[in-house]
């Protein structure tokens, strides 16, 4: 009879359910965000001269060297056209993982193309010839960044 019991009490054993077997799961873990808005960026890029600075003072930094810059270079250049022009042309540079600048788009009004038809290659040079730039940093993984310039072309 005490075999029947133990075989009784085994079967019903191995017949139950494995919820009360269960182990709890420490929760040591730390919660990841998963949501990353790819629009902005933690560490904006910046020249060596402004690596030192804080976030804003950073930010404008590069602006302005950015733009002494490609202005520098671009008054090495003589434009000559029949008319005077006044026009702002804006520019979309990347600055890719690596720091380097790329040039994107050249958008100019119709009167800037046709009375200086070389800007555009003029301008691809001159970004060409941007040193590289410690790249802007999204969770610490360097990115490519788009930038818009305004440039403003006067010829008299």
């Amino acid at each position: 009879m005490s075999f029947r019991y133990v075989a009784f009490l085994l079967c019903a054993l191995l017949c139950s359910s494995c919820d009360f077997f269960s182990y709890l799961k420490k929760e040591n873990g730390k919660a990841v965000d998963t949501v990353v808005d790819f629009t902005k960026v933690d560490e904006f890029p910046s020249f060596s001269k402004c690596k030192n600075l804080l976030n804003e003072a950073r930010i404008n930094c590069f602006r302005e060297e950015i733009y002494k810059r490609i202005t520098e270079s671009l008054q090495e250049y003589n434009f000559v056209t029949k008319n005077s022009l006044d026009e702002e042309v804006l520019i979309d540079v990347l600055i890719n993982k690596d720091g380097k600048f790329v040039l994107g788009k050249v958008t100019a009004s119709d009167i800037v193309t046709s009375q200086l038809p070389e800007l555009d290659s003029i301008i691809r040079l001159v970004v060409e010839k941007l040193p590289r730039v410690s790249p802007a940093m999204k969770r610490g993984i360097p990115v490519t960044i788009k930038y818009k310039l305004p440039v403003k072309i006067e010829v008299n």
